[in-house]
């Protein structure tokens, strides 16, 4: 009868270095979570900033609008309408082109309540059945803006400045 020695599993040869692609395995997924972490937080930060609660359950707060203006006060360069309907604006989701620094007014009606709100910019207004809302604001930073309803999450327009 022939004994011949068994060998070890590799496993336990290559321990330390096992060990070693283990730890660099759990700090890579660390790191990613810490990752992806901060994108998410920037995300949430980016899409809409601010201090003062809003009282929808929405899940962010707003500041008053620095761009938003009086139009008692300041006389209005530029008008526009839009209308929601079951759920839809009705003609589509219209993109309302303006220059810096003008005033522009934007007038919305709705079958529903909920609050809109122009993105950046930090307007804000009620709508609902039987009343109109109008988002005053000077128009000071360039870019394309979406507004929406806060509680849908319907966008209802587009506003570029150029």
């Amino acid at each position: 009868m022939i004994v011949r020695r068994a060998d070890p599993p590799q496993q336990l040869l290559s321990w330390p270095l096992r060990r070693a692609s283990l730890r660099r395995a759990s700090l890579r997924r660390a790191s990613l979570r810490r990752s992806s972490l901060l994108w998410a937080s920037l995300l949430v930060v980016a899409s809409c900033g601010g201090s003062t609660p809003v009282g929808d359950g929405h899940d962010h707060d707003h500041d008053t609008g620095v761009h938003v203006v009086d139009p008692v006060e300041v006389a209005v360069d530029v008008r526009f309408e839009a209308e929601v309907r079951e759920g839809r604006v009705v003609g589509g989701i219209p993109r309302f082109e303006v220059s810096i620094g003008e005033v522009v007014a934007v007038r919305i009606t709705s079958d529903v309540s909920d609050q809109l709100h122009l993105h950046v910019y930090d307007a804000m207004a009620d709508v609902g059945p039987g009343m109109e809302a109008d988002l005053v604001v000077r128009a000071d930073v360039p870019g394309v803006f979406e507004a929406e309803l806060h509680g849908s999450g319907l966008r209802v327009f587009e506003l570029e400045v150029s």
